[in-house]
């Protein structure tokens, strides 16, 4: 639906729009900093600038709600709603990935009491102890297969926030349902837990679309992941730990492991739900703003053609023009980019059979491994600006290959347990230091302008073989194989990773090749969404010597225009 903007009512946000204080005309604001001279605005700033605000809450809501997450551009000193709105989607996402842990140890205890009932090593046909893995590699084949294609749909329509706010839906009642789990429901738990972890790889590319339109600078983006890894942990931390605290005062504890764990479940998945129904519905509804589409469905195509056309050519021209992100699309391959799913089933699995932790026990190694995850988080922020990206998120994958590998070479069984909690410690800095540079480097050498489909290619990639490990670790546990060596897997696909990455070239090389990609995504946004005089030939030729003629990077003047017509919700 298009509504008319009015030309006088400039909306605050046009000074985050800016990034300066002060529009072109204003000649008694202070000059500009160098940083702000040379800053090109980004898609959210302008999206922001062009909404007509249909979706208003209460300043007083919208203050107490947004504040635990907003994040100041660390050039510009100004807040950009859609960086809020990532905050708040990292914090819900990772209540539900934290959720997943209480409640697939639950299943994991039911299964081996429904298998013991019936007089069986197993329950339908597998082991119970692999029955995270084997949920774990649904999910991932599901997603290798089907992501491209949602990646590309959302390219060629305007559903990229319907696509987020649907699958942010379908995840919540895919959580909400398994606080019913009991001994006679579990089967149904797992299935919704397969459906939740599917449509949250799919969201996951769908947010990812939208986290290259947050700035055109690396240092910028660098702030951004890192703060938005931080909240993620915090609010997880925080969750676990009022988890714990709730769970060692209850009176299931009487009623033996097994009701104690189950509650713990429960619990669990009922916070997360309400939770993430109050940060996803904010973010998706008030925040997130409409994209228009990017290309057209060529002629003699539809939608469910087009997608997989559209994967084939992409892939033969990134593996032809792109070195750096053909060959780190390569290492994607190996890396756990699927990423907590299959660390989270196979670590979970490791500590409640090999280990023997109670649901508490793995709680408690959680929260050092959240607490741990903020210093890694400002270690990524400090080595993406210092050694760039790339190395960055080579340092931190050999890092946490480590650390997994002492895991499985000293943890010989529950005599052991102490030394999991020191681990946990080592393993929540190197976790919380390569994600955030991986997004970084993911956002700085992809070529702008197609950002759905190409994350839709790299969740493809980091598919393929992202189940993998999975279906190894469930080979060797239902033939009998020590658990160690299963959980030693994770370090041999880390290392393999980081050894590929080394063919990726220079990264300033990488990224000044997708350079001219931005100015022209940035015409082709601003003509698709009906501004079409943000960006006119000469301010793009003025941008690319550093100014806009007039000493600042300024928003579209809508003088002249009386009604401006744009599709921002």
């Amino acid at each position: 639906m298009t509504l008319p903007v009015e030309a006088s009512n400039d909306p605050p946000q046009a000074a985050a729009a800016n990034g300066a204080s002060a529009g072109k005309n204003d000649s008694s604001s202070a000059p500009a900093s160098s940083a702000e001279l040379s800053r090109t605005i980004s898609i959210s700033e302008m999206a922001s600038s062009a909404s007509t605000r249909r979706f208003a809450t209460p300043k007083w809501l919208s203050f107490w709600l947004e504040f635990p997450f907003r994040v100041k551009n660390n050039q510009t000193g100004e807040y950009v709603e859609e960086a809020t709105a990532h905050a708040m989607d990292y914090s819900a996402r990772g209540l539900i990935n934290m959720c997943g842990s209480f409640v697939g140890s639950a299943m994991i205890r039911v299964a081996v009491v429904k298998a013991m009932k019936a007089g069986t090593p197993t329950i339908y046909g597998m082991k119970p102890s692999s029955v995270l893995t084997v949920a774990s590699l649904i999910v991932n084949i599901s997603a290798g297969v089907t992501m491209p294609f949602v990646g590309a749909l959302v390219d060629h329509t305007d559903h990229r926030k319907i696509m987020g706010t649907v699958s942010a839906f379908i995840m919540t009642v895919a959580v909400a349902v398994q606080i019913a789990i009991n001994e006679d429901t579990w089967l149904a738990v797992w299935i919704f837990e397969i459906i939740g972890g599917y449509f949250m790889i799919m969201h996951q590319v769908c947010t990812m679309a939208y986290l290259p339109d947050l700035t055109h600078e690396t240092p910028e983006m660098g702030h951004y992941t890192a703060r938005f890894m931080i909240d993620q942990y915090f609010v997880q931390a925080c969750f676990t730990l009022i988890i714990i605290l709730v769970s060692t005062n209850w009176d299931h504890k009487d009623n033996g492991i097994l009701a104690s764990t189950i509650a713990t479940a429960r619990l669990s998945a009922g916070m997360a739900t309400g939770i993430g129904c109050v940060l996803f519905t904010y973010a998706w509804t008030f925040l997130f703003r409409k994209r228009p589409k990017l290309r057209e469905i060529p002629e003699g195509s539809n939608i469910f053609t087009t997608g997989f056309q559209r994967i084939a050519v992409t892939t033969k021209h990134v593996f032809s023009k792109y070195r750096a992100l053909r060959w780190f699309l390569v290492a994607l391959l190996f890396s756990p980019e699927a990423g907590a799913g299959v660390v989270l089933s196979i670590s979970v699995t490791f500590l409640t059979f090999y280990v023997k932790m109670t649901v508490t026990e793995i709680a408690i190694v959680s929260i050092i491994m959240l607490f741990c995850n903020l210093p890694g988080a400002l270690i990524s922020k400090f080595m993406c600006r210092k050694v760039n990206p790339l190395n960055s998120f080579r340092c931190a994958e050999m890092c946490y290959a480590m650390v997994n590998a002492l895991i499985a070479g000293t943890v010989s069984g529950p005599e052991k347990k102490g030394l999991v909690y020191p681990y946990a410690a080592m393993a929540g800095v190197a976790f919380g230091w390569m994600f955030p540079s991986q997004r970084t480097l993911t956002v700085a050498i992809i070529p702008k302008g197609q950002e759905t489909e190409m994350m839709g290619l790299i969740s493809f990639f980091g598919q393929i073989m992202g189940w993998l490990p999975a279906l190894l670790f469930t080979i060797m546990n239902e033939n009998g194989v020590d658990m160690r060596w299963s959980m030693s897997l994770i370090s041999y696909f880390l290392a393999t990773s980081c050894c590929l990455t080394f063919m990726c070239g220079s990264y300033e090389n990488a990224v000044q090749l997708v350079a001219h990609t931005s100015d022209e995504y940035l015409k082709q946004y601003s003509r698709n969404s009906g501004v079409d005089n943000f960006f006119d030939e000469e301010q793009i030729k003025d941008e690319n010597d550093g100014t806009d003629g007039s000493g600042t990077n300024t928003p579209p003047s809508t003088e002249g225009k009386e009604d401006g017509v744009v599709e921002m919700a």
